[in-house]
């Protein structure tokens, strides 16, 4: 009967963690700004000092909502974590590529910015509910278990430019709209 248990615990960490590491295969995607934003401020007619605007603000989304999202990981626990970052990700890259499409008439480099600043704060509460689950499962081994939790967050963007790179931007006229939204389905199954 022991083993059997003991089994069921080293099979339940082994998917936790490596729904972990894929959940955060995901949350780097505030990184990613260079491989849609040209395009996206030629099709919106942006500057180049709201272009920059509206890059940075993804990284102000993840990085100021650090604090919160440790906070909430403690208290609700990962699944809300998980499940908010799913919609915002979805919403805002799924917001991202219809405004670039012009099917949403609101090109202002203002609400580009708020879809940004959403996509960092899902990015900030994915990679806190991959850190507490990996914590939660490996009260002894913390440190290595969320180390390769964060490597996967590190090697995020260079996974998914690459997928861009074959997929998406391999003929003449890159598909952005095609690869907003394949990051929006993305975050909205990993997460």
């Amino acid at each position: 009967m022991e083993a059997s248990t003991r089994r069921q615990r080293h099979w339940r960490r082994t998917v936790a963690m490596l729904g972990a590491c894929m959940a955060n295969t995901t949350a780097g995607t505030v990184y990613l700004f260079s491989t849609y934003g040209p395009g996206l401020s030629r099709q919106l007619h942006l500057t180049s000092m709201q272009s920059n605007i509206v890059a940075i603000s993804a990284n102000h989304g993840l990085l100021l909502s650090g604090p919160l999202f440790g906070w909430a990981a403690d208290t609700l626990g990962p699944r809300v974590l998980s499940a908010f970052a799913a919609v915002g990700s979805f919403t805002a890259f799924s917001a991202l590529a219809y405004t670039y499409s012009g099917a949403l008439p609101l090109p202002s480099w203002l609400i580009l910015s708020a879809y940004m600043v959403l996509i960092g704060i899902s990015c900030q509460a994915v990679n806190m509910s991959a850190i507490t689950v990996t914590t939660r499962n490996f009260k002894q081994n913390r440190g290595s278990a969320v180390s390769l939790c964060l490597a996967f967050f590190g090697l995020s963007p260079f996974v998914l430019s690459h997928i861009n790179s074959i997929f998406f931007a391999s003929g003449d006229k890159p598909d952005i709209f095609g690869y907003l939204r394949f990051l929006s389905f993305v975050g909205l199954v990993t997460s």
